[in-house]
């Protein structure tokens, strides 16, 4: 009777496990589903004349101000919060592929003195943009790059390849000659760590011709040698960088990177 109820015990159990991983599967398979839509997919609104939308966060921490979208000329704007007076459009956010909202991503930092904000421009290519507040109006601040401070060898070697790319076209303009391509790119500020203080998530996809990258990037990417798109029989590698970075707000609407980490891609 012991041994029956034991093994019955470990059939359950058995099943049980079974139930878990199926259910750890399915959830990883809806995740990856929910990320290839959110990278390929357009979000779109069709706006009134004189109609705008808080964008995702848009609020700043003190409630004066908003990030918003809209109008039948789409733009993304600063507005007074409380008496909904637009303040300014914010002519250097990317709003060449999205106009819903939601695919506007803003991060205040906690005094609500500056802001950041991610879109897109192309279906593969976000970028963040910093603004200092001041006097109800906004101020462009440089935004910083992680990938030369993180793998400044990478970065000489993609400015070579490309120098020789060039010189070997001879004024001949055609996309057969490459060495050096980069198919997707992005960054975001992930959190504020105080009012100057903030992390950054970048990442990037190139492909390279003949050269092996992988000593210039160390740890910060992955490479994979491919098989060439063409008859040449040269070798091409994908490289898959990410990268996290601590960095500051400096004065002139400046900013500099502090430091790095590579950011291992999730199994």
């Amino acid at each position: 009777m012991l041994s029956r109820a034991v093994c019955e015990a470990s059939a359950t159990v058995n099943l049980l496990e079974r139930g878990t991983w199926f259910a750890m599967l399915l959830g990883a398979a809806v995740l990856l589903i929910a990320t290839a839509a959110r990278l390929s997919a357009t979000s779109e609104y069709d706006y009134k004349p004189g109609e705008y939308l808080v964008a995702k966060d848009g609020l700043s921490p003190d409630k004066q101000f908003a990030i918003v979208c809209g109008d039948d000329k789409f733009g993304v704007y600063l507005m007074d919060a409380k008496t909904k007076e637009r303040l300014g459009e914010l002519e250097e956010v990317a709003k060449g592929l999205d106009t819903g909202p939601d695919a506007y991503r803003v991060h205040w930092s906690p005094d609500s003195k500056h802001v950041g904000i991610c879109s897109r421009e192309e279906r593969h290519y976000a970028s963040n943009v910093i603004y200092r507040i001041e006097n109800r109006q906004a101020h462009f601040v440089e935004s910083p790059e992680l990938r030369c401070h993180a793998v400044p060898d990478f970065c000489q070697l993609e400015d070579k390849l490309t120098k020789e790319a060039d010189a070997e076209k001879n004024g001949v303009e055609t996309d057969a000659i490459w060495k050096i391509e980069q198919n997707a790119g992005g960054s975001e500020i992930k959190k504020w760590l105080s009012p100057t203080r903030f992390i950054v998530f970048e990442e990037s996809e190139f492909k390279v011709k003949q050269d092996d990258p992988s000593a210039s990037l160390g740890t910060y990417a992955k490479v994979e040698k491919v098989k060439p798109n063409d008859d040449s029989g040269v070798d091409m590698y994908r490289i898959s960088f990410k990268a996290e970075g601590e960095c500051e707000l400096m004065p002139d609407d400046k900013s500099r990177v502090m430091s790095t980490h590579p950011v291992k891609t999730k199994k």
